[in-house]
């Protein structure tokens, strides 16, 4: 396999406008953020996510050195919804970001009503799994996947083999418990819903087993549901070979550091 520099794409999160910065000064290819809305990440929505003047400044910054931004309007959509979020894609296609990340099949259709000629992108949280779903995609003029971390490598492979479709993967971040976008711990527990960008990551706390007869607890293990971290850097050869395009880092809630730790505020 010949390479060069634009055979892949290093795709980097930002949970605000400096870190954005960080990650291109970083050397990544594009950048992955969302909006003040619709979004899988909206905890604490004053310091995080970007102001509609944010997007459109980080599209000019980004385009005028030969970079990327994509868009995450990537959780579930309710009915009372669909009239803010027809406004806020009317923002998006005057911004003209690279493309919208997107979970739910009635933004896709959305986008094609109003007329957005924007690449659509197909969040992890679809959990795209299989060659028919992806020709199914396809169809709908999807451009690209983030296929699940539960997926092996030649899984992978076979996607990108039998469908031609452009792979995004995860390399590194959080790693979830759950398949992919099936996790209902937050919602049911706290009602907090991960499929809203609420997910309170129950999965990452500390618990015991604790005999409930005598109070004892059984096990010093504490993280019993938190996997580690992934870090896939030993591995990029082979996914490149398998035809994965876009290798993303997860954590649009890290500070600037996790992104550049050498950049200086």
């Amino acid at each position: 396999m010949t390479l060069n520099r634009k055979s892949v794409e290093l795709l980097a999160p930002a949970g605000n406008y400096e870190t954005f910065l960080s990650a291109l000064d970083a050397g990544a290819d594009a950048v992955y953020f969302g909006g003040k809305h619709f979004n899988m990440r909206v905890h604490n929505i004053q310091a995080f996510n970007f102001s509609n003047e944010e997007i459109q400044n980080a599209a000019t910054y980004a385009h005028e050195r030969g970079k990327k931004i994509y868009v995450t309007l990537n959780n579930l959509i309710s009915p009372e919804e669909i009239a803010p979020l027809k406004e806020y894609l009317s923002v998006l296609k005057k911004i003209q970001p690279d493309a919208l990340i997107v979970q739910d099949f009635a933004v896709v259709h959305l986008i094609r009503q109003l007329g957005l000629n924007l690449p659509v992108h197909i969040s992890v949280m679809a959990n795209t799994n299989s060659v028919p779903y992806v020709e199914a995609l396809k169809s709908l003029g999807i451009s690209r996947v983030v296929v699940g971390r539960e997926l092996t490598l030649s899984e992978v492979s076979l996607l990108k083999e039998r469908t031609g479709m452009e792979i995004e993967y995860f390399i590194h971040g959080d790693m979830c418990i759950a398949v992919s976008g099936q996790c209902v711990h937050s919602g049911v527990t706290f009602g907090q819903s991960g499929n809203r960008g609420r997910c309170l990551k129950p999965c990452r706390w500390a618990y015991k087993f604790i005999d409930e007869d005598t109070g004892e607890v059984l096990d010093d293990t504490s993280y019993k549901l938190a996997l580690g971290d992934m870090c896939m850097l030993r591995k990029i050869p082979e996914l490149i070979q398998a035809g994965v395009f876009s290798f993303k880092i997860e954590g649009r809630m890290r500070p600037p550091e996790f992104i550049h730790r050498d950049r200086k505020s």
